[in-house]
């Protein structure tokens, strides 16, 4: 890598989240093994059950990378959907076993992959890596507890309503119709998301849109919500 390259990348690296406040040579040492990807769409990273020899930095994105498992019957369940400043990959970094999930290209990305040995490395030399580190797994582990909870408790009305308002707060664009969701997502990515069926969130969609709830564009797949507030009762009715 020349050292153009190599600058770009360090400053890349600099502007993801979890790598903000970290000393310029823990940037470098996370940049000196990683390769840049610019993998085609559709493009699978890595396997559930691959070695997680690297953690991954989306770097530029027209587009997402999708992270999930199948089942035996091909039906999928989509965990998260992460676009340009985040990290992905580094549970298995972490904890030195394979991968849990799936991660498949979704458009355009530019992405880091950063070594395993380097990424460890500057865990143990760089405090603020870690103070990040532990913010985002919190973070996480608390989205997963409340997803658990909707899971159990919850209609999948509620549900649905609580990971539009979610996907809003990680992008969306204020429009004259309403908040528009950053990018595309089909019926089918919001049943993976649930762990539902398309159908079942076909018919949910369309109640909503007839109440004035929701527009959705499905040539162009665009999700505005056009009552926001209305969402959050639907989610804190007591609120």
């Amino acid at each position: 890598m020349s050292g153009g390259a190599q600058a770009e990348l360090i400053a890349g690296l600099a502007a993801v989240g979890l790598f903000r406040g970290l000393p310029p040579a823990s940037l470098a040492r996370l940049a000196e093994g990683a390769r840049v990807l610019a993998p085609a769409d559709g493009t699978q990273l890595f396997a559930q059950g691959d070695a997680a020899d690297a953690a991954y930095a989306v770097l530029r994105c027209d587009g997402r990378v999708r992270v999930g498992a199948p089942d035996a019957g091909s039906k999928r369940l989509l965990v998260e959907m992460f676009k340009e400043g985040d990290v992905f990959g580094e549970i298995g970094v972490l904890d030195g076993t394979t991968r849990s999930a799936d991660a498949t290209v979704e458009g355009r990305v530019r992405l880091a992959r950063i070594r395993a040995e380097d990424f460890l490395h500057v865990l143990e030399t760089a405090p603020a890596l870690g103070a990040n580190l532990s913010r985002l797994l919190s973070s996480r582990l608390r989205r997963t507890f409340i997803l658990l909870q909707d899971a159990a408790f919850e209609s999948l009305e509620v549900r649905l309503a609580r990971q539009l308002l979610y996907l809003a707060e990680r992008g969306a664009q204020r429009t004259p119709e309403g908040l528009r969701l950053a990018g595309r997502f089909r019926q089918g990515d919001l049943a993976d998301l649930l762990g539902a069926t398309t159908r079942s969130i076909i018919t949910i969609l369309n109640n909503w849109r007839g109440s004035g709830l929701v527009t959705y564009d499905t040539d162009k797949a665009y999700l505005t919500l056009a009552d926001e507030a209305r969402l959050r009762r639907l989610v804190q009715p007591n609120g």
